[in-house]
Order: structure tokens, then sequence, then C-alpha cells
């Protein structure tokens, strides 16, 4: 497992394999998408590490990682969608106001999904 010095950021770059975002449209959320390229949806989306760039001392080259969108569910409608917006801002708002979620750590992130929007998770959402 690589060991990267604490004050060195690696770049995080998306690989090419969109399945699991492709799997959670429906058909309207594709031709929207195709039909009208500024439109949006709001996903939830699970990022899972594949492949990492080391570099040499002697390199003047960011290290990398390449991450896959490994599961992904989108909104379903307008309610679902606001409050995914909801969720978003909350989690910005945190992150600003606290520092990187690295810093914060993930209970900081958890509790701002579970109590944020009034969601519980382990729940279903309807």
């Amino acid at each position: 497992m690589p060991r990267l010095p604490k004050d060195q950021i690696p770049e995080v770059k998306l690989d090419g394999f969109g399945g699991a975002i492709e799997e959670s449209l429906t058909r309207d959320q594709r031709r929207e998408l195709f039909e009208n390229p500024d439109s949006t949806v709001m996903v939830i989306a699970e990022l899972t590490a594949k492949q990492y760039t080391g570099n040499a001392t002697s390199e003047d080259k960011k290290p990398s990682v390449k991450v896959r969108v490994t599961f992904a569910e989108a909104a379903r409608g307008a309610e679902m969608e606001n409050v995914l917006r909801d969720v978003q801002q909350r989690m910005y708002k945190a992150r600003t106001a606290e520092g990187t979620f690295d810093e914060v750590g993930h209970e900081t992130a958890g509790s701002v999904l579970r109590h944020g929007a009034g969601l519980h998770l382990g729940s279903d959402v309807d």
C-alpha cells in the first residue's frame, strides 16, 4: 500500500468506466442529458480506488489515484432531488466550515447524512 508524506496531496482522476452511473439512470434521465447538455441529475455515488501512480522523488509530477464510480443511485423525481441538494449543501457547509472531510473525519460526514436532511441511513427513502 502506498504512503505519502502528510503534506503531499495526490490528484484524483476518474476512470472511464461509467456503468454504475448509467445503470442508475432512468430512460427519461438519459434522454434529458442527451437532448439538453446543461441538464443535471442528482446522484449519490461511491468511489473506489483502482490504480495509483507513485512518483520518484526526482520527478516533478504529483502522485495520482484513479477512482471508479462503483455504486451510484440517481434521484427519482423533484422531491428526492431536493433532499439530495439539501444534503449536498449541508456537506459543503460542514466541509468549508470545519476543513475537509479528511481533516474532520468520517463521523462528521456520516452525521450530516444521517441527521442533516432528515434521512435515516439503513431505512428506505420514498
